[in-house]
């Protein structure tokens, strides 16, 4: 661990101020501010770049440093926006919409740049930083061990300041890159000791003569964006004026007690302070401010403006407190690092060789399949089903250990085939008992469990006696597709992969020829043989430990190739067999499954997100059982949403559902398991009776 350097912690706690100063908005005050306030953050991070440990293991303890309060800064701003909303307007009718302008500002993650277009996305404000700062010195200690590293690292800022022309990237990537030359720089001065030597005067007053005439001419580099108006002049002016902002601090450690104290634990809490500083800029209104010293008691503008600047620092002082504070009490009383919500702890299944990350991937997959089932834009329902479908049936051929196929069988008809058994016999119920006209509840009843024989997605052009079975098509499905997979890998096992794959790709076109221009198969046996090609695909993953590859391999390249597809339009379809322009949309679902399942497995790192989304995962199957019958037989718009106090949109209904539907799955895991136990106690009790 890096010991602490006072001066340094000082001219962070200076820089602080300025930041919190260069948000009024004040030309005067940016022209100073904006020459170094930014830049000299990257320097001092790069003065601290740990160099010993491994890349990932560098990355992972950085996500933890940065990322983690970032997404709790960004919660909270979620959760102040809403509730001021609702406090000062005295209606909810924006709550939702609130939360998800932020959310999605918080995933995109910029600082300053808004789109219109295809969505609204908002800036995230202050917090940028964080995310750039992730960006900048991951690219440095990656490049550390190059030959020609400050050349790489140089071009890479370019490339980033220049692309800021086409496009604003989400997570503040180009602002990052471009940064990256100010923490290499920071490391450079760790190397050669900058900063422990004395400077002459002659070269501190040519900093000095450098650093006033940026602040007089310049003032105007905005890494939060990537403008640099006066170009390398900026970057030679920020790091002169950051250079003599420390030399000073090293002035103020030595000569000025208490002033030195204040700014050190500004510097020390840096990090708080700008979380504090972004939720007060985004929730808290100082209007009353102006209203009162600027209209009532007629106080001269700058007073206004020290009195403004003293309210926004105290409000973060007392919110660094209140955080140091609940810290203190997390660290008494969860004490392991592994720290586990209470609730998830009662419903989990009890596996302990799951992989967790496998887990978030059918978790955030089930969420997509409700969210592409309301009416949300066509943007949003290509990129959904570009993958969502595809990627349950690589998930299942990844765990597909061995071909034997009595064992697959046995395990598919209780994890698939009962499942499904017992959502037809749910629904035939429901059916029978809220059926209109003359018929009986037992042909109402045996109707839809005909329908269950045939298992049809949709109503078919050849086997028209058979209704769709709504969403549980795919279990079945699936059940047909697994074990075809097993068994014909079990007949062809002496033979060469080449073999087992050229099989499988004419069946996959069989399959794709008898689903287009003949027609829809019970059970959708010909969707079965399309997704052959996804279950080998997913088993060759877990065969050749694909996914231990780099990150470049399992989420860069096929990001790209997922995203150029996307901007084609095109996006697979199974329920309807739509496979527009063929062989393309089966690698576009490839190439998206493979990005969702590197995002997830990096996003397990983060112990929050991996026991609320693999929760879901492991629940995947009863979500989708409640899901399916809630959109059969569930009036949303009469039960629920009439009774609304504010309109619905498709976002609305997808939270609203998601609220609705997941305790309802809490209740449910948490009576088995209640039952179990009972059962569990009574057979306890029977056999001490006898």
């Amino acid at each position: 661990m890096n010991k602490r350097i006072e001066y340094l912690d000082i001219a962070k706690g200076f820089a602080m101020i300025c930041i919190i100063f260069g948000h009024l908005g004040i030309v005067g005050i940016n022209s100073f501010v904006f020459t170094f306030h930014v830049p000299i953050f990257f320097l001092i991070s790069g003065y601290f770049l740990d160099n010993r440990l491994e890349m990932k293991e560098f990355m992972f303890k950085k996500s933890r440093q940065l990322l983690i309060p970032y997404m709790l800064a960004c919660s909270s701003i979620i959760l102040g926006v809403t509730v001021g909303d609702v406090i000062r307007n005295h209606t909810t009718e924006h709550v939702v919409e609130n939360i998800k302008i932020y959310v999605i500002a918080s995933i995109y993650g910029s600082g300053s740049v808004e789109y219109m277009e295809p969505f609204y996305m908002k800036q995230i404000g202050a917090l940028w930083f964080l995310l750039a700062l992730f960006v900048a010195i991951c690219i440095v200690k990656y490049f550390m061990g190059f030959q020609y590293r400050g050349i790489v690292i140089a071009l890479i800022a370019y490339v980033g300041y220049k692309t800021t022309n086409v496009v604003w990237l989400p997570f503040s990537i180009q602002a990052g890159m471009t940064a990256a030359i100010f923490v290499y720089f920071g490391v450079l001065a760790r190397k050669y000791k900058v900063l422990e030597r004395k400077t002459s005067p002659f070269i501190l007053s040519s900093l000095a003569g450098i650093w006033l005439y940026c602040i007089l001419f310049c003032g105007r580099m905005y890494i939060v964006r990537n403008y640099f108006e006066n170009g390398l002049l900026d970057i030679i002016g920020a790091l002169a004026g950051s250079y003599l902002v420390i030399v000073f601090s090293h002035i103020i450690s030595r000569k000025t007690k208490y002033i030195a104290r204040v700014l050190k634990f500004f510097g020390k809490n840096s990090l708080l302070l700008l979380c504090c500083h972004a939720f007060e800029l985004n929730v808290v209104s100082w209007d009353w401010i102006w209203r009162f010293f600027g209209e009532k008691l007629a106080f001269q503008y700058y007073n206004i403006i020290w009195i403004w600047v003293f309210f926004k620092v105290l409000f973060c002082t007392i919110g660094i407190y209140l955080i140091l504070g609940l810290q203190k009490i997390y660290k008494k009383y969860f004490p392991d690092t592994r720290r586990k919500l209470v609730f998830l702890e009662v419903v989990h299944l009890d596996n302990k060789n799951r992989i967790s990350y496998w887990d978030m991937v059918k978790g955030i997959t089930i969420l997509l399949v409700i969210l592409g089932h309301t009416e949300c834009p066509d943007y949003l329902i290509t990129i959904i089903f570009s993958f969502h479908m595809p990627l349950f049936f690589i998930a299942n051929g990844y765990f597909i250990r061995d071909y034997n196929i009595k064992r697959t069988f046995l395990r598919s008809v209780k994890t698939l085939l009962m499942p499904y058994c017992f959502t037809c016999f749910i629904s035939a119920i429901i059916f029978a008992f809220m059926g209109k006209g003359t018929a009986s509840f037992e042909e109402l009843f045996l109707i839809k469990m005909k329908d269950m024989v045939g298992g049809m997605s949709k109503i078919s052009t050849r086997f028209q006696e058979f209704n769709s079975v709504w969403l549980v098509w795919f279990v079945c499905c699936l059940f047909l597709a697994r074990n075809l997979y097993v068994i014909l890998m079990k007949i062809t096992e002496k033979f060469a992969d080449f073999v087992h794959l050229s099989i499988i790709i004419l069946l996959a076109i069989a399959g794709y020829l008898i689903g287009v221009y003949y027609a829809f198969l019970p059970w959708s046996l010909d969707v079965a043989l399309v997704s052959l090609v996804f279950l080998v695909f997913g088993n060759w993953m877990r065969r050749t430990e694909f996914l231990e590859n780099s990150y470049f391999w399992i989420l860069v390249l096929p990001m790209l190739v997922w995203i150029y597809f996307l901007r084609m339009g095109i996006h697979i379809e199974l329920a309807v067999r739509a496979y527009p322009m063929g062989i393309f949309c089966i690698i576009e679902a490839i190439v998206g499954s493979l990005a969702v399942i590197a995002i997830s497995k990096y996003m397990s790192r983060f112990t929050i997100l991996d026991l609320v989304l693999s929760w879901i995962g492991k629940n995947s199957m009863l979500i989708l059982i409640l899901h399916c019958l809630e959109m059969m037989y569930f009036n949303w718009n009469e039960w629920v949403f009439a009774y609304l106090p504010f309109t619905v949109n498709w976002f609305r209904v997808f939270v609203i559902k998601c609220a609705l539907v997941l305790p309802v799955v809490v209740g449910i895991r948490v009576l088995e398991r209640s039952f179990s136990y009972l059962c569990h106690r009574g057979m306890k009790l029977l056999e001490n009776v006898k």
